[in-house]
């Protein structure tokens, strides 16, 4: 057993040899896995494939899309927003994965069947939700992650053929342990707007004050 576990540790790469350069926007950075690229943005426009959440409330779009190859063995992997707050829980598990089986099933028109769902601690908690579709032929394994985040919450998908799963393994893994989030972007962003809105008011108080001074001056001068 000892031999054996030498071995594993001598042939495993080092877990940034598997990563890509980081991708860093939109209040995130995360490490894809290193034969990942960006896609063209376009061929998701006006959907919010993979923006699942438990909570309806909130904006959400797709933030990045990536595949490691162009045909139709290809996996993937996108990065979606969400506006609204996400806290890693026994509950937050149960209701994520209702919220990815409609997702795929309802709004997508893709059959999800759940295999199994967990909610991990760690530097930045999270639910992991793992099942599988089937694209014509094709059966592709799907894992859906969502991060904590107060205001603001991320959410990564993988969707890879079956037979390319295990290949893909250690790197998809190691991609979701970079994941960091930019604390206080969404709040810094609220701050700024409401600093903006008390400076606008201020100003027309300012101006008001101003006009109400100019007509008693001209009124005393009658």
């Amino acid at each position: 057993m000892r031999a054996f576990l030498t071995v594993v540790l001598l042939v495993a790469p080092p877990s940034g040899d598997w990563l890509g350069p980081p991708l860093r926007q939109d209040g995130y950075t995360v490490r894809p896995p290193a034969a990942f690229r960006m896609t063209r943005m376009d061929l998701y426009a006006g959907t919010q494939v993979g923006a699942v959440s438990p909570s309806a409330d909130g904006e959400r779009f797709l933030s990045a899309a990536l595949v490691d190859g162009d045909g139709e063995d290809a996996a993937s992997m996108l990065v979606a927003v969400v506006d609204s707050d996400f806290v890693p829980s026994a509950a937050a598990r149960d209701e994520l994965s209702t919220a990815v089986v409609k997702h795929f099933t309802e709004s997508l028109n893709m059959p999800f069947a759940l295999d199994h769902a967990k909610w991990q601690e760690g530097r930045v908690s999270r639910v992991e939700v793992l099942g599988h579709i089937r694209q014509g032929s094709q059966l592709r394994q799907l894992w859906v992650t969502a991060f904590e985040g107060e205001g603001r919450h991320t959410v990564v998908t993988f969707s890879v053929p079956s037979g390319k799963w295990d290949t893909l393994l250690p790197a998809m893994t190691a991609s979701l342990d970079s994941y960091r989030a930019e604390r206080g972007a969404k709040a810094a962003g609220a701050k700024g707007i409401t600093w903006a809105l008390a400076a606008l008011i201020v100003s027309g108080l300012l101006v008001l004050v101003a006009a109400a001074r100019a007509r008693k001056a001209s009124a005393d001068n009658l």
